[in-house]
């Protein structure tokens, strides 16, 4: 559960959008001509119940060609701690804007698995939030050699129904208004646990990426998923098998 909740927040800098500013934008937006390659480091810090506090980190490398595609390579928390292969990410996610398509790669099973989403224009990605929340500006700054500016949202969730004190959210969000990306996003819950999130971009190069890594390898079993929409692999993807999910 530690893990999935921390993953949760990793993936947080790699796809949510700064909403106050229109700072950045998600991978399922089409933002052509401004590729990079960003190497994203996630530090959680968790309270134990004997006062211990814990740290762990995580990593992912994201990037976007000048075709407005997007890589995201994840990396498992275990493999940070020990003698195991690092260069191999354990999942990769690529979103096509201008197909409507996303991918996820499994480079170990050497899997493909595709779905296409019907009509024009990029899909569109909804956050909910509970309870009350308030924004508020931040000055900007410079953070690992890039400009950014951003928002601190706090928020209150009812605990127990209603019948215990709110638990206290606040998150810290900066992005980069020139190269529209997440550059920080601090997270702390005053809940029990006392937990703290700050995943941040550590490095980030501006060339372009090389065009064969937001494509399929041509080696890789693929399987279109379709639940509900119609999907599709890309053109000309070998080895395809097409699998229906039921309800």
């Amino acid at each position: 559960m530690r893990t999935l909740r921390f993953w949760f927040w990793v993936l947080v800098v790699a796809v949510a959008a700064c909403s106050s500013h229109a700072l950045c934008q998600n991978p399922h937006d089409y933002v052509p001509n401004l590729p990079y390659t960003a190497q994203i480091v996630g530090t959680d810090f968790e309270t134990l119940a004997d006062g211990i506090r814990v740290q762990r980190e995580g990593r992912v490398v994201q990037m976007r060609d000048s075709q407005g595609r997007t890589r995201i390579e994840s990396f498992a928390l275990h493999r940070l701690n020990c003698s195991a292969d690092r260069s191999q990410p354990d999942v990769v996610n690529l979103y096509v804007p201008l197909r409507r398509q996303f991918i996820q790669l499994f480079p170990g099973p050497k899997t493909a698995s595709v779905m296409t989403y019907p009509g024009t224009g990029p899909t569109p990605a909804h956050w909910q939030t509970f309870g009350k929340t308030t924004s508020e500006s931040l000055p900007a700054k410079t953070i690992n050699g890039i400009y950014a500016v951003g928002t601190r949202t706090t928020q209150l969730i009812p605990s127990d129904g209603g019948r215990g004190p709110d638990v206290v959210d606040v998150e810290e969000k900066r992005g980069s208004p020139d190269l529209k990306i997440i550059v920080l996003v601090k997270h702390t819950s005053a809940n029990p646990s006392s937990d703290e999130t700050i995943t941040e971009i550590r490095e980030l190069e501006r060339s372009e990426p090389d065009a064969a890594l937001f494509e399929i390898p041509t080696d890789y079993k693929v399987v279109t998923e379709t639940d509900g929409p119609q999907g599709g692999p890309p053109p000309s993807s070998p080895n395809t098998e097409q699998q229906v999910r039921q309800p």
